[in-house]
């Protein structure tokens, strides 16, 4: 039997059609923070917040392929985003994104670790490294030791059980219970909810987009899919994917409408325990349960697959001689289980509010924002100070953070990047100029 090369780990055996796109982009969207933050969003800012948290994901991803065409017309063939940004920037500059890459991947690991942690102290009546230890261990072993093959294998089944979850138990509920009942009660216990004209919602939709469009936009996961998708079909691959994924956010927001109508609730534990009383036949509730294991595991094996992949091919190759394919996957692998120990123990032993945890790093995102447009849209290599912008502007941000909103430092970070941006060209622009006056001269 031949053994497969590492370009088959990284992309599969085949270049994947519009079908097959779909399914890979929505196994890695439909993510746990979609789950458990998108009700967490509605409870905070109202129903407006869940379909403000539905609209951010779609428009982003439906913006990403006007991205993607430009970077495969630029740059036809590559297995990561790290080819891409080594193609367009000096040393200094790639150094500085792959690092900030790789701690934005395992930030995204650790919020899907809490996500499974949240699910198995809801699920399982065991100590909680138990229900963790398996769910690490089955990620590792498909996505890491597995491959993209063996990601596109359980990508079907986990996209299909999402669907089914997040169409069938609303219908069931709704035709059981009627509309009017949950309406009533909204109003009685939450008529917060109802409420548009808050300025804290405002707040969270625009500091929201500006997060979406620089995690989207600099996404490991979308990247590789990106380079595995025939060239004609990227933007509207993308396009659909955001169009189905807004399905997701609101299906999840009104099964958490199912619990939050008959009265208080202290937290997601709450209302998750609520789901479940609600949920009385077991078909439905195995079948939410899939869903939400499901959108936990082929977020984080996509995720841990892509970040290996980046490590190995960006990271540990240009330092080294070079080494085989079986040596590279074999070096995967090794990646692969010490990643998944590391996020492990972190999500053991560290416990954060989910819609924080994801706003906690919104800072980066909105920073990286006018830098990547700057990368794909520019011509050439880039100058050090685009991505440098984003270091300074990150790191203002989280000085001035204790003294602001988190809404504000966002707007900070993204605002301070481009700043940087268009000050650094325009010193740059004045300067060439003057030199070619010089030389005139």
């Amino acid at each position: 039997m031949r053994s497969r090369t590492f370009q088959e780990y990284v992309q599969g055996p085949i270049q994947i059609g519009m079908g097959l796109g779909i399914i890979s982009l929505l196994a890695r969207w439909v993510t746990g923070t979609t789950i458990l933050s998108s009700p967490e969003s509605m409870v905070k800012y109202g129903v407006f917040g869940g379909i403000g948290y539905a609209l951010m994901g779609a428009i982003a991803l439906f913006m990403f392929s006007f991205i993607g065409k430009r970077v495969r017309q630029d740059f036809p063939v590559g297995l990561t985003i790290g080819d891409y940004l080594k193609a367009r920037l000096h040393p200094l500059g790639y150094w500085i994104l792959i690092v900030i890459l790789v701690i934005t991947s395992l930030h995204i690991l650790f919020i899907q670790g809490m996500a499974a942690s949240t699910l198995c102290q809801f699920l399982f009546d065991t100590p909680l490294y138990v229900g963790l230890f398996f769910f690490f261990a089955f990620c590792v072993l498909y996505a890491g030791f597995g491959g993209l093959k063996l990601i596109h294998g359980f990508a079907a089944f986990q996209v299909i059980s999402m669907f089914a979850a997040v169409i069938l138990i609303p219908l069931y509920f709704f035709v059981k219970e009627g509309i009017q009942p949950v309406y009533d009660g909204i109003r009685l216990y939450h008529p917060y909810m109802l409420v548009i004209n808050k300025y804290d919602l405002w707040s969270f939709l625009f500091a929201g987009l500006l997060v979406g469009f620089g995690q989207f936009f600099f996404d490991l996961t979308s990247w590789q899919r990106l380079f595995m998708m025939e060239m004609k079909k990227v933007r509207l691959t993308f396009s659909l994917s955001g169009l189905i994924w807004i399905i997701f956010p609101l299906s999840f927001s009104s099964l958490f409408i199912m619990v939050i109508f008959t009265g208080g609730f202290t937290d997601i534990h709450s209302i998750l325990a609520g789901l479940a009383n609600k949920i009385t036949t077991p078909f439905f509730f195995i079948l939410f349960v899939l869903c939400a294991i499901s959108a936990i595991t082929s977020t984080f094996g996509a995720c841990l697959h892509s970040l290996v992949s980046l490590i190995v091919a960006n990271i540990l190759e240009p330092l080294q001689t070079k080494k085989s394919d079986q040596q590279k996957i074999r070096m995967a692998c090794l990646l692969s289980i010490c990643i998944g120990g590391l996020v492990f123990v972190a999500t053991l032993f560290y416990s954060p509010n989910l819609l924080e945890l994801l706003f906690y790093s919104g800072n980066i995102y909105s920073a990286l924002l006018a830098p990547i447009l700057v990368i794909v849209f520019s011509k050439g290599k880039v100058a050090d100070y685009i991505p440098i912008s984003a270091v300074l502007a990150i790191v203002a941000s989280y000085i001035i953070q204790p003294h602001v909103s988190e809404f504000q430092s966002i707007w900070f970070s993204g605002l301070a990047s481009l700043t940087i941006l268009v000050i650094c060209t325009i010193l740059t622009l004045i300067k060439n100029k003057w030199g070619i006056v010089k030389t005139k001269l």
